[in-house]
């Protein structure tokens, strides 16, 4: 008898403590925006990581420079110009590319979600600004602008412009 009055209140002790680790609540935040209001430039250094300190983030630049050029022998890129649209993806371009690369963070690396095509010729002079619903793409040297997502070019300004008229 006495062996089980003992034994009785660590078995229910342990009862409660796997009761309670059974029972973990896992916490989730809705609507976030993972939007930065503004574009980076980074300025790659000799082996081509740029390294964003505001934001804490560092990557290489080559394999975005291979897809645009097939070169990678030296670093070509002077500015990688680069912002995060709301739905938490980043949006990377450079003078000169063709294209508007959408890159999904994960766990220590960026995956290439899209590649946008956005001119054969490439961009001179781009720059990036956030709007409500979507990244816009401005090419300062011909004013042109596209707005894009995560899905690739939604439509240009100019064509939303010219609905607006008729």
């Amino acid at each position: 008898m006495i062996y089980s009055l003992r034994t009785l209140p660590a078995l229910c002790l342990g009862c409660m403590l796997l009761l309670f680790a059974g029972c973990k609540q896992s916490m989730v935040i809705s609507d976030v925006n993972y939007s930065q209001p503004i574009e980076t430039v980074l300025t790659p250094n000799e082996n081509g990581v740029v390294e964003d300190v505001q934001h804490g983030l560092s990557f290489n630049i080559l394999p975005l420079q291979y897809a645009e050029t097939e070169d990678t022998s030296s670093v070509t890129t002077r500015e990688v110009r680069m912002i995060r649209g709301k739905e938490g993806f980043y949006y990377i371009t450079a003078a000169g590319y063709s294209n508007v690369y959408v890159m999904a963070p994960e766990k220590n690396q960026l995956k290439l979600k899209k590649k946008i095509k956005i001119s054969e010729e490439g961009i001179e002079q781009p720059a990036f600004n956030q709007r409500d619903t979507y990244v816009q793409l401005l090419n300062r040297e011909t004013e042109d602008t596209y707005m894009l997502t995560e899905e690739g070019v939604k439509q240009t300004d100019q064509e939303l412009a010219s609905r607006e008229e008729n």
